[in-house]
């Protein structure tokens, strides 16, 4: 997943952009979200911020994706699907929701397997998501658990081998038994509550643990395991006054946040059988933001948004395998970014807006790995992003469209270096620059036509003998276009 650039460079999960489900991070504290843990049969709809967006959100160098799944219905609903396919492909998924008073509830249960076209390419999910929702006169409090228990084989990728066949999996995979495997819980809790006036507030928190294995297609160092445990609070109230006359909303907040774990490496044999031990440390990494937002509205046509925020991000490994010495390590990295936003509505249909954003991205716990070996590399430092836009949108009729253009520069951006393993450097200043258009059009009762193009311009700046190289992984120009009869 990638937004402007931002993401294309995680090797697994979504880097550079923060997951929100239903209000509550899906991201963990050390900026590392992933997916598996969402059952996308719920998904009912989802949100995209483009751009720079740590004032209210923190640790997001990118954008959010807010995600928002189904809530219990009013009346009682089960369903059942049974899925069947080629390559011993299986699915069987199970859902029922209902309402009793104020007490809502709703339970999806999910397996699936598949054996895939190659050797080495067994995959197996379990998923499991309940949801209880109590309201009240005073406000809404919502429980979400999520359960997951996966396990997929690696039949690693070809070379050479592809134009001979196909359907063989890379012999390295075979000969070292590559897979990997995750079981992971979590709970969060959501109340949104009516204060006084028009005045309103949103407490959050979430608790889960995550267990992860792997064997990769090599021996030195070619399994990792770790045990995670991750929590967090959040809150925020949102005042609604008038100032100097003029209507006025400020929003303030606040977010903690704390991950562990305990990781071991070992090297794989033959068989993916476990070798000696090469590594043991404890990783953790510790968040806390403040942050405040204020709108205010000069007339019926003109907003002005101010943000400000503070984060603070503790990062911390413990060598416990000092056979090699100890290479135990921290940094705390803290920053304070802001945003300017001015948007003026041109008649009923119409606006134009311009923003002036900051923000910040912290390396994860992984990619914060010593090249040397185990412990924590010191000299890794967060990137940092302003961005610049300015953008027309508007609606007639069935049509909607909009037109964004942005620059972005970027200090420090996190780089991959692939030795083997996967290590991350810094590459001085980088720029990306570019143009978004997109429009969706209702043809009549039931046609309906969409389209997006952008255009991106991503080069390194300063960045060793890399001066002025176009940014790898990036397409110059995407474009989608869609048409639906409903």
């Amino acid at each position: 997943m990638s937004i402007r650039g931002f993401g294309t460079r995680s090797s697994f999960g979504v880097r550079g952009i923060r997951v929100l489900v239903d209000g509550v991070p899906l991201t963990m504290p050390d900026g590392q979200t992933e997916m598996d843990g969402l059952d996308m049969s719920l998904v009912e709809r989802v949100e995209v911020i483009r751009g720079p967006s740590s004032t209210i959100h923190g640790n997001a160098a990118g954008g959010v994706l807010s995600i928002k799944i189904r809530q219990p219905g009013d009346t009682p609903r089960s369903q059942l699907e049974i899925t069947g396919g080629d390559l011993c492909y299986r699915r069987a998924r199970a859902e029922t929701s209902g309402t009793v008073g104020s007490l809502g509830e709703l339970l999806a249960v999910s397996g699936t397997s598949l054996e895939g076209h190659r050797p080495q390419g067994t995959a197996e999910a379990n998923n499991l998501t309940g949801k209880l929702r109590w309201q009240s006169m005073r406000g809404t409090l919502a429980a979400t658990l999520h359960a997951i228990d996966n396990r997929a084989e690696d039949p690693g990728g070809l070379l050479a081998q592809m134009r001979e066949d196909r359907s063989h999996a890379r012999p390295q995979s075979l000969r070292f038994d590559a897979d990997e495997w995750i079981r992971q819980q979590r709970l969060s809790l959501l109340w949104d509550g009516q204060a006084s006036s028009d005045d309103s507030y949103q407490l959050r928190s979430y608790y889960g643990r995550r267990e992860f294995g792997n064997s990769l297609p090599l021996q030195p160092n070619g399994q990792t395991s770790y045990d995670r445990w991750f929590a967090g609070i959040g809150a925020q109230r949102i005042f609604r006054r008038k100032w100097a006359g003029l209507p006025n909303q400020l929003t303030v907040g606040m977010d903690l946040e704390s991950q562990r774990d305990e990781r071991s490496r070992h090297n794989n044999l033959e068989g993916g059988v476990t070798g000696a031990l090469t590594q043991r440390q404890r990783e953790s990494a510790d968040s806390q933001g403040l942050f405040l937002e204020n709108q205010l509205t000069f007339s019926d046509a003109l907003l002005l948004t101010i943000g400000l925020r503070y984060d603070s991000v503790r990062l911390r490994a413990k060598d416990r395998y000092l056979a090699d010495g100890d290479a135990s390590g921290g940094d705390t990295l803290d920053d304070w970014n802001y945003s300017l936003g001015l948007s003026r509505q041109i008649g009923s249909h119409h606006a134009i807006y311009a923003r002036y954003a900051t923000s910040f991205e912290t390396p994860t716990i992984n990619e914060l790995a010593n090249p040397e070996g185990g412990g924590f590399n010191s000299s890794l430092a967060p990137a940092q992003a302003t961005n610049r836009e300015i953008g027309f949108k508007g609606e007639r009729g069935g049509l909607r469209y909009e037109a964004v253009i942005y620059s972005m520069r970027i200090e420090d951006e996190l780089v991959p270096v692939v030795d083997g393993r996967t290590f991350y450097i810094n590459a001085g200043r980088s720029s990306r620059d570019g143009v978004e258009l997109s429009t969706q059009w209702l043809a009549g009762q039931h046609w309906r036509l969409t389209g997006a193009w952008s255009y991106n311009s991503f080069y390194f700046d300063r960045f060793e003998n890399y001066d002025g190289n176009r940014i790898a992984g990036i397409p110059r120009q995407s474009l989608f276009a869609g048409i639906g009869y409903d």
